[in-house]
């Protein structure tokens, strides 16, 4: 074989060698940059992914408290005014009369503050048959406005078997006025003022 042949092929070889070794390391560094790259992106598509996820979460909540005022403007619109509230005893007896019952008496009591709403709560006495008080909570229950009709005493009036008022009712009927805010906290006690300090020699004798 022709030397020159020889050595310019052993040159060529070496030449080779050399570019295949740069080359390997040259990619070596861009396949880490590549596998770098890579995690990054999949990392940033979880975040997006978890922002699409928070997104539909915010437009479904936004959805449901839309709902939610909604039909706490419904609620407000069928709660007592404070109109109504101070004609209730008079509006109780009209259903009474209706009713065919017998009202006695009746008595405010306290009213109570809750969260959004305060009770206005009235005890009212009533002669009564079975049928017809019936048919007055019936009335109640049917009443264009939220009132309550709680704690009901029955008592048989002896010796009025058959008669139109067979018993006596005792009851409590509250009226709930809507109020935006919710009860104020108790003012604590202020402190006492500390008794002052007696004079420097009170109370000694010379």
């Amino acid at each position: 074989m022709n030397p020159q042949l020889t050595k310019q092929i052993g040159i060529g070889a070496v030449a080779g060698l050399v570019i295949a070794a740069l080359t390997y390391f040259l990619l070596n560094g861009k396949r880490d940059d590549l596998k770098a790259t890579i995690a990054t992106n999949e990392s940033l598509q979880r975040e997006v992914d978890k922002g699409n996820g928070l997104k539909q979460n915010y437009e479904k909540l936004k959805v449901e408290v839309a709902n939610q005022e909604k039909r706490i403007e419904e609620l407000i619109k069928i709660m007592p005014t404070e109109q109504d509230r101070a004609e209730m005893t008079i509006r109780m007896k009209k259903l009474a009369d209706t009713a065919g019952i017998d009202q006695t008496s009746f008595s405010l009591e306290n009213p109570q503050n809750k969260t959004y709403y305060k009770e206005y709560p009235v005890k009212f006495n009533f002669r009564v048959g079975y049928h017809t008080f019936g048919q007055f909570a019936s009335m109640i229950s049917g009443y264009e406005k939220i009132i309550n009709l709680s704690e009901i005493q029955f008592k048989r009036i002896d010796g009025q078997k058959g008669a139109v008022f067979s018993a006596t009712v005792i009851c409590r009927i509250s009226a709930f006025v809507y109020n935006p805010a919710p009860p104020a906290e108790a003012a604590s006690a202020a402190p006492r003022p500390a008794a002052p300090k007696p004079a420097a020699g009170a109370g000694k004798e010379d």
